[in-house]
């Protein structure tokens, strides 16, 4: 699924346009991006958490010409999902044809 179809799905769930969905949508983006940049961690309890995380600078190597490649250190945002939320999506979830 893509953001706009999630924003479709929240447009008919809240009984609103789609425009303004977009725009809860963004909002709660923006929030959770700086509060996120500000503490590092936000806990949703009917979730999981979103959590900031420190990768260390590492070699790798360019599959193509096996040259070694500096990687540099980032910083990389995850998501947790928390117990309840993946028993509860699991319960439903069909298996994944590949």
């Amino acid at each position: 699924m893509r953001e706009k179809e999630f924003v479709e799905k929240l447009a008919e769930k809240w009984d609103i346009s789609k425009k303004e969905a977009q725009g809860r949508f963004d909002d709660f983006n923006a929030v959770l991006s700086a509060m996120l940049l500000e503490h590092g961690q936000v806990t949703m309890n009917a979730m999981g958490k979103y959590v900031l995380q420190a990768k260390p600078a590492r070699e790798a190597r360019n599959p193509m010409t096996g040259e070694t490649v500096k990687v540099p250190a980032k910083t990389v945002a995850k998501w947790q999902p928390n117990k309840k939320f993946k028993d509860e999506v699991l319960a439903k979830a069909k298996p994944i044809k590949k």
